[in-house]
């Protein structure tokens, strides 16, 4: 048996009350995200899953988690009609899940058909970090009560029990806080990980300056992207950059223990990854917008309204902190 006292200490961390609406607010800037994505970027398109279906047959190697789908479903093999049916079936259920109607139901839907959709897509060898990211966030938000506030459903709860706007601001649960928490976690092991297959897979030479500015001269060129090829100019700035780079994503787990050091580790991975795209024209959309789990919205709404109202709002306990 778990020891009582470990066994408290577990639940008094991924499962204190915590607010709603942070769960809330993350499920419509991750709808949100890849719902902009699926219907403005062509990469997310259905003019891409038309190009995937037209790549060689060997090039098709499906992956885990796809492989045990169709397995189950007795072998079966998507084909492209399969995916432009499930493309418009994800995003119906991604604009349900973004106003919060049918909350549950909806995201669980959208989650699955953008994470099968997805797991297609990378078995024809295209596979990258922000969708991974996205896919493991949607399939989390998914199990969450992501619609218990800011959505549809809320309105309709809230007519029905004629509670004010601020209570519902104020909701808080036990089940809204593992799954910020597990998103963070997510965070940083894939840096860690990423920090791992530098110094074990690269043998010690992804940070001797070189292999950055080769990405910079290379994607520069190919982008058109001006900072990019004048930074390639200095190897001493990628090497320092690559070594920055690496004591970052080996690190950043460390604010995971010590919560104070997020206030750092958070706008500087910001600041990287925007840097990366304005460099490297490498898009991590999602991966940014996933950032955005780390922002403690409800205490900073009530802060903003109190400083507004001059200070004129009654103060609550929130999370252990006074707001």
């Amino acid at each position: 048996m778990i020891p009582r006292a470990v066994e408290e200490r577990w639940n008094r961390y991924w499962f204190p009350n915590a607010p709603l609406a942070d769960l809330a607010i993350l499920r419509i800037i991750a709808v949100g995200t890849q719902l902009v994505l699926m219907l403005l970027d062509e990469r997310y398109g259905l003019k891409s899953l038309v190009e995937i279906s037209k790549l060689p047959a060997f090039m098709y190697e499906p992956m885990l988690f796809l492989k045990l789908l169709t397995t189950a479903m007795g072998g079966y093999k998507f084909i492209l009609h399969d995916m432009q049916i499930m493309w418009f079936v994800t995003v119906a259920a991604g604009l349900f899940s973004l106003i919060g109607l049918w909350t549950r139901v909806m995201l669980l839907v959208f989650a699955a058909g953008v994470s099968v959709m997805q797991l297609w897509v990378m078995s024809h060898g295209d596979a990258h970090h922000p969708e991974a990211a996205m896919m493991l966030a949607l399939c989390t938000l998914a199990l969450a009560p992501s619609g218990a506030t800011f959505s549809v459903d809320w309105w309709i709860r809230r007519r029905r029990d004629s509670r004010p706007a601020r209570s519902q601001l104020l909701e808080m649960s036990r089940e809204a806080k593992w799954p910020l928490l597990l998103l963070q976690w997510i965070f940083a092991l894939m840096y860690l990980s990423a920090a791992y297959a530098k110094i074990v897979y690269g043998h010690g030479h992804w940070a001797n300056g070189y292999t950055l500015q080769f990405y910079l001269a290379r994607d520069g060129l190919r982008w058109d992207s001006l900072l990019g090829v004048w930074l390639s100019h200095y190897h001493w700035l990628s090497f320092f950059s690559q070594w920055a780079i690496l004591i970052f994503q080996s690190t950043f787990v460390v604010s995971m223990f010590v919560p104070k050091l997020k206030y750092i580790y958070v706008p500087i991975g910001m600041a990287m990854h925007i840097g990366i795209y304005l460099m490297l024209e490498a898009p991590f959309f999602q991966w940014s917008a996933l950032y955005l789990v780390f922002v403690p919205w409800t205490s900073i709404i009530l802060e903003a309204r109190r400083a507004i109202r001059g200070g004129a709002e009654p103060q609550f306990v929130l999370e252990g902190r006074r707001v």
